[in-house]
């Protein structure tokens, strides 16, 4: 079976920045390297931050971790090819009903 990256219906990629194609790149690899699908659940759709929220910018996904065996491999496999430096992750509302896992460009890092 091959792994592959979904998007749930209604998420709107109407930007999309140079850090957010790397992003979308290492939510692939990881989908590979764990052999599950990922689904991004927001892109620059959704309730953010505000205008300057990196979401909107197109440098920040959400992907779905409800379905994951393992969420924390899976985040650990995104950040592996995103490197620390320059990118941020995390599982965002753990245990609750809208847990993800959110990965952006850090504040403050332009890219590329």
């Amino acid at each position: 079976m091959i792994s592959c990256v979904r998007v749930k219906d209604g998420v709107e990629f109407t930007k999309i920045a140079p850090a957010g194609f790397h992003i979308l790149a290492a939510i692939d690899s990881a989908a590979a390297f764990i052999a599950h699908d990922l689904t991004i659940t927001s892109a620059c759709d959704g309730e953010h931050s505000g205008p300057d929220d990196p979401h909107k910018r197109g440098e920040a996904f959400d992907v779905r971790s409800h379905d994951l065996p393992d969420k924390q491999l899976a985040l650990q496999a995104i950040m592996n090819s995103l490197g620390t430096l320059k990118f941020y992750g995390f599982i965002e509302d753990e245990t609750e009903a809208n847990e993800h896992l959110h990965v952006q460009l850090r504040h403050g890092i332009i890219y590329p």
